[in-house]
């Protein structure tokens, strides 16, 4: 079981003892729809060529990022998006890649809404050099998660779960 799953079970569990079965119940429905409709997304492991490709890519956006933060950003939105895609996530709809990313990658789902709307707001120069600087991080966590195999993602949860 993944971690993702098991901090959705906790949550579950303490959001049936503070709201009652009635939303628990919905809260359940909608994630049982979100695992089907992810599970038949058949999504895919990229293979270790294109982790290296995307991985050099990625060095190219940190590097960018020095003499134009807010550009970086927006390329490193874009290439996350690209991951997702290639990995077949669609990313068309931002809300619908939300719900499909929080059935894998839930410990990371908040950060991702944040670096968007950071990444939306630093388009129009609307935030401050922290924020361009936090976005950047949480879309870095983000895409080390997509490009993670099976292997790498169990080796972690195994070390997280040792660690509590």
């Amino acid at each position: 079981m993944s971690g993702g799953t098991i901090f959705l079970i906790v949550l579950t569990i303490i959001v049936f003892g503070a709201l009652g079965g009635t939303v628990l119940s919905t809260m359940v429905r909608r994630l049982r729809l979100r695992k089907r409709r992810v599970h038949r997304l058949s999504l895919r492991e990229l293979s270790n060529e294109e982790r290296e490709r995307y991985s050099a890519q990625w060095v190219r956006v940190q590097e960018r990022f020095v003499e134009s933060p807010p550009e970086a950003v927006a390329e490193a939105r874009s290439l996350a998006e690209a991951v997702m895609r290639e990995r077949v996530y669609p990313v068309a709809e931002n809300e619908q890649t939300v719900a499909d990313l929080s059935v894998e990658h839930a410990r990371v789902l908040d950060r991702f809404r944040s670096a968007h709307a950071i990444s939306e707001k630093a388009a129009s120069g609307q935030v401050s050099a922290e924020d361009v600087r936090t976005a950047m991080l949480y879309y870095r966590e983000l895409f080390d998660q997509l490009l993670a195999t099976e292997e790498t993602v169990s080796e972690r949860q195994s070390r997280a779960s040792t660690l509590s």
